[in-house]
C-alpha cells in the first residue's frame, strides 16, 4: 500500500510541475508560489475537516517547522525552472531530493534496506542521474543547478520531517504546515515585488491548480510514510521528475536526449525492484 501511496503522490508531483514550468516561464516564480500556497491552505482545511486526528504539540511544531522548509524549497525549485528547462532542474532536485532521507535512514536511524530494495534504491538515484545530465553544462543557466540543488536538499529535509509526524496526528499539521508556507512565500512574494498573485487570471487559475496537486501529493506521502519506509517511499516520489519530464516531451515538444530516455526506464525499474523488495 505504501508503494501506491507513493506513485500517486509521484504523478500528482509531477503534474504540478508540469504546469509549473510553463506559468514560471511568464510570471514571477514568487507569485505562483504564494497562489499555490493559498490553494493548500484551503484543500488542506478541507482535509481537516473529515481526517482531525489527535495531533500533539510536537507534531504541530513539526507541521509549523516542514512550512518552512516546503515554502523555501518550492519557491527555489520555481526559480530554478524559471531560469533553466525542467528536464534538467527538476531530476537535479529530485535526485539529491531521495538522497537525503536515505542517507537519514542509513546514518540515524540504522535502516538497512533488503538486497533486493537497495538494488532498487541505487538504480532510481543512477536513474534521476542520467535524467540530469546535460552536456557541456547547459543545465546551468542563470545559477539554475545550484538553486535545483539547493531546493532538493531542502525538500529532502520537508520528507524526514512529514516522517516524524505520528500516525495519530490526523491532517492537522499539514494544515499548519501550508499556513506556515504560505506566511513564507508571501514574505518573500510581498518583499521583492508589488503583488503575491499573478496578475493573469490564467495564470493564477493555473498556480491555483498547482497547490491543489502539491497539497493532494503531500497528504498521500504522509499516509505512505505511516504505511512504509523513509527511504523507500522517498525514492518512489522523488521519480515526479521523470513523470514530468515525459509530460513537458510529450505536449510540449520538449526534446528529450537518449541518456535521458534510458534513465526514465530505469527509473520504472527502480520502482519495481522497491516494490518486491
Amino acid at each position: 500500500m505504501a508503494v501506491l501511496l507513493a506513485l500517486a503522490a509521484t504523478l500528482s508531483i509531477a503534474l504540478g510541475e508540469f504546469l509549473a514550468d510553463g506559468v514560471t516561464k511568464r510570471t514571477r516564480a514568487n507569485e505562483v508560489t504564494a497562489t499555490m500556497f493559498v490553494a493548500g491552505v484551503v484543500l488542506m482545511a478541507a482535509v481537516t475537516v473529515v481526517w482531525p486526528g489527535q495531533p500533539t504539540r510536537q507534531d504541530l511544531l513539526i507541521g509549523a517547522v516542514a512550512g518552512v522548509a516546503n515554502g523555501a524549497a518550492i519557491l527555489m525549485l520555481y526559480v530554478a525552472y524559471s531560469r533553466g528547462a525542467l528536464r534538467s532542474a527538476a531530476p537535479i532536485a529530485a535526485v539529491v531530493m531521495s538522497s537525503v532521507p536515505v542517507g537519514w535512514d542509513v546514518a540515524v536511524e540504522a535502516t538497512t534496506p533488503s538486497s533486493v530494495a537497495a538494488a532498487g534504491l541505487v538504480v532510481g538515484l543512477i536513474a534521476i542521474g542520467l535524467s540530469s545530465y546535460e552536456p557541456g553544462g547547459a543545465a546551468d543557466r542563470r545559477g539554475s543547478t545550484w538553486i535545483a540543488i539547493a531546493a532538493g536538499a531542502t525538500f529532502g529535509v520537508l520528507l524526514i520531517l512529514l516522517d516524524g509526524i505520528g500516525d495519530d496526528a490526523g491532517a492537522t499539521p499539514l494544515l499548519v504546515q501550508r499556513i506556515f508556507g504560505l506566511g513564507v512565500a508571501v514574505a518573500i512574494t510581498r518583499a521583492t515585488g508589488p503583488r503575491a498573485i499573478p496578475a493573469d487570471r490564467r495564470d493564477a487559475a493555473t498556480a491555483f491548480a498547482i497547490g491543489l496537486f502539491a497539497t493532494t501529493a503531500v497528504v498521500l506521502i504522509v499516509l505512505a510514510f505511516q504505511r512504509g519506509d523513509l527511504s523507500v517511499v522517498s525514492v518512489i516520489s522523488s521519480q515526479y521528475a521523470g513523470v514530468a519530464v515525459l509530460l513537458a516531451v510529450v505536449f510540449r515538444g520538449q526534446r528529450l536526449r537518449w541518456w535521458q530516455a534510458l534513465g526514465l526506464i530505469a527509473a520504472s525499474i527502480s520502482v519495481a525492484l522497491i516494490s518486491l523488495g
